[in-house]
């Protein structure tokens, strides 16, 4: 069992970043990687990117949220951008604390013309003023040669989400519609471009910070049809959604695969083995004896014992570093072809891991099979936002929504963006038109009525469930993406 599915948080969190859920990754520690490893992977990380800093963002970023005053409402797990809209509760002071950060929106204008986000890893690459913020990607070593690995500097892209959410809705109240638009685009393409970074936490919450974005664009979208000009939802879904980041096409071609923590695993085999060519039973013990043991402490001794016998049998530091390889070159190729090209269907090397003879391997990565639903996800979030932008320029043009998508076509959508990535024929999205009828619909929110036109995909599943069911993440049922559920639950009375 990897480690994802046998760890949470712990007081010992002896683990790799990218094995933890992402809301748990405030502080991770990776046991006993020598000094010199950790110089190593900082460097290779560091080098990833290979852009000069003009073409970075993380400066101007940083230094914006550094003069970002408090928000009225903690940003964590309990509150965020999908939770504000103009008739919340506190919603005068969240628009006020929106008016009073301009600076922000300027900021995030500004990194949205930059190539990469370009922050260094490891805290000592960073000034000391955003250190003491927490605003690192720490590998840092301690005298004892731990190495605390962790990404603080995730929240500061929750902040700038959340403001963007609060301006965005500000600036649509207020009739300022270019404006608002405007915000919204930069942060949505600033996210983009964390989306790029190289550890797989990064990676798996800026794409999750991104759809969530696109969804408060779309609930926004929606509750300000009938007064925001067909000219402002035609810029936005012909010339600025689809190019979120330079050279991006409808399916995300450019998206990588994050490779980072391949480079994490390697240092740990380098550790383990202790320039041997047979893992040392000693520290192979210590090291993964803790790692099992983080949340039953009192099964230590067992733990420890198990892993000191599989160092007799665990294969060697050569044959280690191959399958490793091996596994990451799989994961490569299935991620750059087609989603459903009959390779896909093999085995993969991970799941064909000896777990005894290759246990370090099989407990130290993670399968990454959920990241590439989560780019299913990303692009059905993308195209559907376009998509959903077109048919209300269609209707603030006609005063109607269309009974066909295709009369939107070219004047209001384009064509290329109305594909749906969990379509096993790589066909469009599904549609239906209601008109006047209203339909039920069991969604996260509860049971939610939709009328007029429905975009949806299909979701994990592969099958058209004709929207009987819908959820966020398309795990049971299809994905609505227009009309917005959350807006329909708010303004059904359905959640607040």
């Amino acid at each position: 069992m990897a480690l994802l599915q046998s760890l949470r948080s712990s007081v010992s969190r002896r683990l790799i970043p990218s094995l933890l859920p992402v809301a748990a990754v405030a502080t991770a520690t990776l046991a006993a990687v020598p000094a010199q490893a950790d110089d190593a992977v900082t460097r290779v990380l560091n080098r990833l990117d290979g852009v000069s800093d003009e073409n970075t963002a993380w400066r101007g970023l940083f230094d914006a949220y550094l003069d970002m005053t408090a928000c009225p409402e903690e940003i964590g797990p309990g509150f965020g951008q999908v939770d504000i809209w103009p008739k919340m509760s506190g919603w005068e002071p969240m628009a006020d604390w929106a008016s009073s950060n301009q600076h922000v929106g300027e900021a995030l204008k500004a990194a949205a013309d930059k190539l990469v986000l370009g922050l260094p890893y490891g805290a000592d690459n960073v000034p000391a003023k955003y250190r003491e913020a927490g605003l690192v990607a720490q590998v840092e070593i301690d005298r004892g040669g731990e190495v605390e690995i962790e990404f603080p500097y995730l929240q500061a892209f929750r902040g700038f989400s959340t403001w963007t959410a609060a301006e965005l809705y500000r600036r649509f109240e207020a009739g300022e519609f270019a404006e608002g638009f405007d915000v919204a685009i930069a942060n949505a393409r600033v996210l983009r471009t964390l989306c790029d970074r190289h550890m797989q936490v990064e990676k798996v919450s800026a794409m999750l910070m991104l759809s969530e974005a696109l969804s408060v664009l779309r609930d926004a979208m929606y509750a300000f049809v009938e007064r925001i000009p067909a000219d402002e939802f035609k810029r936005v879904s012909m010339k600025e959604l689809p190019y979120l980041k330079t050279a991006d096409a409808e399916r995300v071609k450019r998206l990588q695969m994050p490779e980072g923590d391949r480079f994490v695993v390697e240092a740990i085999l380098d550790d383990i083995f202790s320039g041997g060519s047979t893992p040392d039973p000693s520290r192979l013990g210590e090291v993964f004896g803790e790692i099992q043991s983080s949340r039953k402490p009192l099964t230590r001794f067992g733990a420890t014992k198990r892993w000191e016998r599989i160092a007799g049998v665990h294969g060697s530091l050569d044959a280690s570093k191959e399958k490793l390889t091996n596994v990451y070159d799989d994961w490569w190729r299935r991620w750059r072809i087609r989603p459903y090209d009959p390779i896909q269907d093999v085995p993969t090397e991970y799941s064909r891991l000896n777990e005894v003879r290759y246990a370090v391997i099989a407990e130290s990565v993670a399968d990454l099979q959920e990241l590439f639903d989560l780019r299913n996800r990303l692009i059905v979030e993308i195209n559907g936002t376009i998509i959903g932008c077109g048919l209300c320029g269609y209707r603030a043009e006609f005063n109607t929504w269309p009974n066909d998508r295709e009369k939107a076509y070219a004047i209001f959508i384009p064509k290329r963006f109305d594909f749906d990535p969990f379509d096993k024929g790589y066909g469009r999205f599904l549609w239906d038109y209601l008109g006047s009828r209203s339909r039920a619909v069991d969604t996260d929110y509860g049971r939610i009525d939709v009328d007029e036109c429905v975009l949806y995909a299909r979701g994990r599943d592969h099958e058209d469930s004709s929207f009987q069911e819908a959820s966020l993440d398309g795990l049971t049922g299809d994905m609505i993406v227009w009309p917005p559920l959350r807006q329909l639950a708010r303004e059904q009375g359905v959640i607040d």
